[in-house]
Parts: structure tokens; C-alpha cells; sequence
């Protein structure tokens, strides 16, 4: 498992560094990055995605209910686990007031070791549990998508059959003709439309807005590189996305190729990476 990382968010150096300082002592594993306001702390967060987050509640500019407020309106912050401290907010509306913006926990200053390192165990148990729980969305959604696959090939075997026997019927006999073609066309429908419909239906339950922010940060990319990008982003591998899309795995390969040349990304950028972000 890699290290897990917190963000400190403080205006005040000298909190920082007793909060650093016993992180550092009890908690080697943790990684640790530090700002010293709200707005700071908002752009390391989208930046580095912590696993959770401490912050201050009073702080010039944005303070630590205007940090949560707007972690949770970012999709990929929304679900950080964070902590709220503070040595003046301490009634029992103020608790309230920061458990309402999103805050998972409160801690009052001055900090206690104990309290600050139990704390976050809660919290970094927190994160982990969401972040398997997502994890196992996303296996089961590559099952349904595997299911689907292998209902296409059925009905693909079924409706290539019923098309072979097309040229037997007389031209005079057109009501079986006619029956034929139409059972066909729904074979069509359900093969093309249905199923991607039930697949992404499942999908964007999951990873709301996903299609959407994708689309309108990238409108170049077409419907079929939408699919693959859905695809690379639940972690599926070159044959098994073959599979779905009725490629190659070489012609899948290709397709990658020119998927991360629309998104931008250089050799060097991950592209699983890059599609988790959205």
C-alpha cells in the first residue's frame, strides 16, 4: 500500500509545526503537506488529493468552513475525510455549524497529541473504507460490462443466423419476411443501444458527472473514445476492453494511442491517472 498523505492547513507557523512535529514522531509513514491559508490549502488539495485533511477554522481570507465548503462542491475532493481544529469556535453551534459544511471530526486547541493522533487513525480508516468501497463498484461494473459482453455474443451468433436464413423465404411470403427482419431490428436495438444504456446507467451511479465533465473538458473526443475512456478508467484491461468494444486488442492499443493524444497527455503522463481525476 503507498503512504498515505495528510494536508495541514494553518495560518499560523508555529501550529503547523506542533502538529508536523508530532506527526513526525508517531506517524513516520504519514506524508505530510502543509499551507498556511484556505485558499493554499484548496489548490494542494485538488493538486496532491490527500487521504485527509486538518485544517484550521479561523484564518484570514477563506477560512476552514469556506475550505470544506468548497472541497465539497470539487468531485474529486467532495469525499476527503477532514478534520476541523480551533482554539476559539467551541460551542456547541459552532460544532454544529462545522459537522453541517462536511467536517467529519473537531479537535480543540491547544492540540493534544493523543487526541490529534487517534483522531486521525479514525479518519485515515475513514478514507481507506470509502476508497474500497469504491474500489469494488468499479470490479463490479467490469463484471456487468463482461456480462453484457458475453450477451452480445450470444445475440450476435443469434441474429447472424436469422439473417442467413433472409434468402430462403419467397418474395411472396412476405409476412415471415417481415417478421424475421423486425425480430432483427430489435436484436439491433438491444445489441447496440439497450445494453450501453444499462452499462452506463450503472456507471454514472457510481462516478456521477463523469461523462459530462470529460465531455465538456474534451467535446473533440467521439462517442466510441468516450466508451474507451469509461473503460480505462474502472482499470480493465487491453483484451477485456477488446472484448466490449468488438476490436482487436492491437486496434485497442491504437485507439488508446490516439485517446491520449486528444486528451493532451505527453508518453510520459499516465493516462489511468489523468481519467480518474474527472
Amino acid at each position: 500500500m503507498k503512504d498515505r498523505a495528510i494536508l495541514i492547513v494553518d495560518d499560523l507557523v508555529e501550529n503547523l509545526q506542533v502538529i508536523v512535529s508530532i506527526f513526525e514522531q508517531n506517524r513516520p509513514d504519514l506524508v505530510i503537506y502543509q499551507a498556511n491559508s484556505g485558499e493554499m490549502g484548496l489548490e494542494l488539495a485538488l493538486k496532491m488529493l490527500p487521504d485527509i485533511i486538518l485544517t484550521d477554522w479561523d484564518m484570514p481570507g477563506s477560512s476552514g468552513i469556506d475550505l470544506i465548503l468548497e472541497l465539497r462542491k470539487q468531485k474529486t475532493t467532495r469525499n476527503i475525510p477532514v478534520i476541523m481544529a480551533t482554539g476559539i469556535m467551541l460551542s456547541p453551534e459552532n460544532l454544529r455549524e462545522a459537522l453541517q459544511a462536511g467536517a467529519i471530526d473537531f479537535l480543540t486547541r491547544p492540540i493534544n497529541a493523543v487526541e490529534l493522533l487517534a483522531r486521525t487513525h479514525s479518519a485515515l480508516l475513514l478514507s481507506e473504507q470509502h476508497k474500497n468501497a469504491l474500489a469494488e463498484k468499479d470490479r463490479q461494473l467490469a463484471e456487468i460490462a463482461l456480462d453484457i459482453t458475453k450477451n452480445d455474443t450470444f445475440l450476435n451468433k443469434f441474429k447472424k443466423r436469422m439473417e442467413d436464413l433472409l434468402p430462403a423465404f419467397r418474395d411472396d411470403q412476405i409476412h415471415p419476411r417481415e417478421e424475421l427482419a423486425a425480430i432483427i431490428g430489435e436484436l439491433d436495438r438491444l445489441l447496440i443501444h439497450d445494453n450501453w444504456q444499462r452499462f452506463q446507467l450503472s456507471f454514472e451511479t457510481v462516478h456521477s458527472g463523469y461523462v459530462q465533465m470529460l465531455a465538456e473538458t474534451h467535446p473533440e473526443l467521439s462517442p466510441g473514445e468516450v466508451k474507451l475512456s469509461i473503460f480505462l478508467k474502472l482499470g480493465m484491461n487491453t483484451k477485456d476492453i477488446a472484448n466490449l468494444l468488438f476490436l482487436t486488442p492491437e486496434s485497442v492499443k491504437v485507439a488508446r494511442s490516439r485517446l491520449r493524444k486528444k486528451l493532451g497527455l505527453s508518453l510520459t503522463d499516465n493516462l489511468h491517472s489523468y481519467l480518474m481525476a474527472f
